[in-house]
């Protein structure tokens, strides 16, 4: 591990201690996906995640890397039902000895994990052979079971296809909004069309196509009563840092101007593989118009900063650390895209990735640009 390997670490112990499980979930994930052997994640890590099932595999993660470690191991079972047989200490509480004693474990890594049921010391009596009456009794509950079991199903089967038959609710004008999960996100976003031009070449020779022009906006303005996340709609406002000059943005000091804001994080291979074409889009239209919003959910403003070094970004970088604004907007997957009219008003959402062309198409549109 290098560095920046450490300073994550000591990110999630940090929120760890302030009570933030799920900002600590967050940067764990990101370290442990590309350091799967990272004893001190694994343990970091049974600490963030609420359900026992989970602290249970993160503290096996730990034996099967160092099958010494007595806290892990005392916690396991106390997580289990048994007793403990050593004290342990939560790594947030005292890190730095946790972290001397790591340093100086010696422990191989083992491929299987070292913890086993002990076997008996004799064998064991055969089970003695249940009796004809035990075994009707068995048969008529096992009987009454089935005859319940098919009565739930017929009527969950009834219930199903009156929710079918039954006409679509309309949805209410400014529903409630929800807080994004910061997990990784587990499913697969839906992938933008291909664009790429027609590679048969013309029958007839054609001009060169003219250099667009911009046009004017055709949007018309929205009563500012109809706010909120959705197509149509004039978008939230918010205030958020620029963590490239450390400067307050507002969303409505844009008016005027044609905004994509851009909802990212950087545990996200999707936002990563979008970036480049982000870039190369903001260099061509930045001085037509478009400004790109790139709100970084969930992080500090370190881990940004560093991101936007090593990929060599220079649109604005807003730091949201608290998912304020991704709750207002409904972001329960990344990356999440709002273009945003010259009018404040949402002309589209796009969840997923964007390749290069299907980001270009949008932009031209949003600024009104003739293909």
């Amino acid at each position: 591990m290098n560095e920046m390997d450490d300073v994550l670490l000591r990110q999630a112990e940090q929120y760890l201690m302030e009570g933030s499980g799920g900002l600590a979930r967050a940067v764990l994930a990101n370290h442990l996906r590309q350091h799967p052997n990272s004893m001190q994640g694994w343990w970091l890590l049974s600490f963030a995640v609420d359900e026992p099932r989970q602290q249970i595999e993160c503290l096996e993660r730990v034996l099967r890397i160092d099958p010494n470690h007595v806290s892990a191991r005392s916690r396991l079972e106390v997580i289990k039902g048994g007793g403990i047989s050593q004290p342990f200490v939560p790594p947030f509480v005292d890190s730095t000895e946790f972290e001397q004693a790591y340093q100086e474990s010696t422990a191989s890594l083992p491929e299987e994990a070292p913890v086993s049921e002990p076997r008996p010391s004799s064998p064991r009596k055969p089970a003695p052979r249940r009796k004809a009456g035990a075994q009707v009794l068995q048969y008529s509950v096992l009987a009454v079971m089935g005859c319940i079991a098919v009565t739930i199903l017929g009527f969950v089967v009834v219930f199903a296809v009156q929710g079918y038959a039954a006409p679509a609710q309309p949805q209410p004008s400014n529903p409630e909004s929800f807080t994004p999960i910061l997990l990784p996100p587990t499913w697969t976003p839906t992938p933008s069309a291909t664009l790429l031009p027609s590679l048969t070449p013309a029958q007839t020779a054609t001009p060169p196509p003219a250099e667009p022009t911009a046009a004017e906006p055709s949007s018309t303005p929205v009563p500012v009563s109809q706010t909120g996340p959705y197509k149509g709609y004039n978008a939230p406002d918010f205030t958020l840092t620029n963590i490239n000059d450390d400067k307050k943005v507002k969303l409505s000091d844009y008016r005027g101007k044609a905004v994509v804001i851009f909802f990212w994080t950087t545990w996200c291979p999707y936002c990563e593989s979008e970036m480049p074409a982000i870039e190369l889009i903001y260099k061509t239209y930045k001085d037509r118009g478009l400004e790109i919003l790139a709100v970084d959910v969930g992080e500090s403003a370190f881990l940004g900063r560093s991101y936007r070094d090593s990929h060599g970004l220079t649109f604005p970088i807003l730091d949201d650390p608290r998912s304020s604004v991704a709750s207002k907007y409904n972001v329960a997957g990344y990356p999440t895209h709002y273009f945003v009219d010259q009018n404040g008003v949402i002309s589209s959402i796009w969840i997923g990735e964007l390749d290069y062309w299907g980001f270009n198409n949008k932009v031209q549109e949003l600024l009104n640009i003739s293909q």
